[in-house]
């Protein structure tokens, strides 16, 4: 049985690492052409040649998420889905850090559970918009956030390094917005 619980700091003296896996055999091809009167920019779907696969582990306590909530999803008590959010009061905005659920648990609706509980508190926040940022190649969670009512707001061709469209993997910003 799925709970979902918010974590503090505090009680992670340590720190609390969490490992971050995906896999994607689409990505959005992401194309800009400047014209006479602006650019026109495109992201169009396309099939990779060998499928992307993505690993990461990150400290959820990092100095930069100050003044997050920090939320945990257990079955039978493991802990499979981490949900990270902060209130950003410059624009009114609730911004997710993290949204995660371990691979063998995915396509079981937690992570709409863990969507439900940050349009929650953007809700109870009185924020006027859900903000986050994933990469063209994460194409499972585009999918996902397109299917929860999140829309393209922003793209970033240089977030990670400067080859990001070559490397497939170009920063775009997505929004749900109240």
């Amino acid at each position: 049985m799925l709970t979902i619980r918010q974590i503090f700091q505090k009680d992670y003296p340590q720190g609390k690492i969490v490992s971050y896996k995906y896999t994607s055999n689409k990505y959005y091809d992401v194309s800009i052409k400047k014209t006479e009167t602006g650019w026109q920019i495109s992201l169009e779907e396309e099939k990779l040649a060998n499928p992307f696969e993505k690993l990461l582990e990150e400290e959820i306590f990092e100095d930069y998420k100050n003044g997050s909530e920090y939320y945990i999803g257990e079955w039978n008590g493991q802990e499979i889905a981490v949900l990270v959010i902060q209130q950003m009061a410059w624009n009114n905005t609730l911004l997710i850090h993290d949204l995660y659920v371990t691979e063998s648990f995915k396509r079981n609706g937690i992570g709409e559970k863990l969507m439900v509980v940050a349009k929650k508190r953007g809700s109870a926040l009185g924020v006027r918009s859900i903000t986050l940022e994933t990469q063209t190649s994460n194409y499972p969670a585009i999918q996902f956030y397109l299917k929860n009512g999140f829309e393209l707001v922003g793209v970033n061709t240089i977030s990670y390094t400067n080859e990001d469209m070559e490397n497939k993997e170009v920063r775009i910003e997505l929004a749900y917005v109240y």
